[in-house]
């Protein structure tokens, strides 16, 4: 999967590009660019890829990627159908780590936010209270421009320089300087992977779609992706099973099979390795968010 080269459109008259976008389905090419980029997924579901991490997102979803990181959203194929009323909406922010200049970035008083933004070179996700506040934020900024936006986007850096609502995404710095055998090679073991996840892929199997032997598959696929097969695998089933869990019409014994888990146990192992909850947990965590969500719009409506 090759990482294309992503020029940010940006107006001469402005530092920094703010824009909201309501479309059918997010960008899913896999891209970088020298700006960071701080996304807010207000409305949308899919997969995430971000450096050498596959994730699921769903709605309410917020990330900051650092310069030149590659990253994509592809949304689930729901929204690829064209269904009428079915969108994604999302707020993004690209700026360029030197925005303000050697001296004023020199500063004592920037080095807070200097320390975060080196820390953005894996990618973080930001939740809980720290989201509600820049969601806040973004949402004020679409409607700004001049030195009003600058202000905005250094209250928002400050909030994030000092929050404990945020996570790495990736565990290491992310080397994406391939050659155009490996972004085929990559892309072709991905693509097979992506379709056939759901059933049980030996080593041997996928080892011949890359035209290897399963003893060089291995420290192949390693030294390129900085994770195992078997862990790309589980990030993938995991990500199904999130899907399936929030739809919230199967059981979890159903949705443990479905995903491509062959018994329960090894199922709720590696389901809370990557999501920190049980499958549970993470269903029920999901439902009272909506719901919560959902008293909150019926009591706006009654106030109107």
């Amino acid at each position: 999967m090759k990482p294309q080269f992503l020029k940010v459109p940006l107006k001469q008259e402005l530092s920094f590009s703010i824009r909201r976008d309501v479309v059918p389905f997010f960008y899913n090419q896999l891209h970088y660019h020298p700006e960071i980029e701080l996304l807010h997924i207000e409305k949308g579901s899919g997969t995430q890829f971000i450096g050498g991490c596959i994730r699921n997102f769903t709605d309410d979803h917020m990330v900051i990627v650092g310069s030149n990181l590659p990253h994509m959203w592809r949304c689930d194929e729901k929204y690829h159908k064209g269904q009428e009323g079915l969108f994604a909406q999302s707020t993004a922010i690209h700026f360029r780590p030197d925005l303000w200049g050697e001296y004023f970035s020199n500063l004592p008083e920037f080095k807070a936010i200097n320390d975060f933004l080196e820390y953005t070179e894996s990618g973080l996700q930001i939740k809980g209270e720290t989201k509600k506040r820049i969601g806040v934020l973004m949402r004020e900024m679409i409607e700004m421009d001049g030195l009003d936006r600058m202000i905005h986007l250094l209250k928002i850096l400050r909030i994030l320089a000092f929050s404990n609502d945020i996570t790495p995404i990736t565990s290491t710095n992310f080397d994406f300087s391939l050659d155009d055998q490996d972004n085929q090679r990559l892309n072709q073991i991905y693509s097979y992977t992506r379709n056939n996840f759901e059933r049980k892929i030996s080593l041997e199997e996928v080892s011949e779609v890359a035209n290897m032997s399963p003893t060089s598959f291995c420290r192949y696929f390693k030294s390129r992706m900085n994770k195992t097969y078997s862990q790309l695998l589980l990030e993938l089933r995991v990500g199904q099973a999130c899907k399936l869990l929030i739809d919230g019409n199967l059981s979890v014994s159903q949705v443990c099979f479905e995903s491509g888990f062959n018994n329960i146990s090894h199922f709720n192992r590696h389901f809370k390795l990557i999501t920190q909850k049980t499958p549970l947990q993470y269903q029920h965590e999901y439902r009272n968010k909506w719901r919560k969500r959902f008293d909150s719009d019926k009591a706006c409506s009654k106030n109107l």
